[in-house]
């Protein structure tokens, strides 16, 4: 299941924000519409999930 993940330092206001449970593409999207809601990141790192690329699922088809 996706999940944000926030972690503000009370002590100088620093917000690191971590999408996780959403691969490739997608997750860009979802990076796209977070900073439409909190702004541009001083950070932007991608993490091993957003180069994940779906697999197309096989089919396979019995005659």
């Amino acid at each position: 299941m996706p999940e944000i993940e926030f972690t503000i330092d009370t002590e100088t206001g620093k917000c690191e924000t971590g999408i996780n449970g959403i691969q490739g593409p997608a997750c860009e999207e979802a990076a796209k519409r977070l900073k439409q809601l909190l702004g541009a990141p001083t950070v932007d790192q991608k993490t091993k999930d957003y180069f994940v690329r779906p697999q197309p699922l096989q089919r396979i088809e019995s005659k």
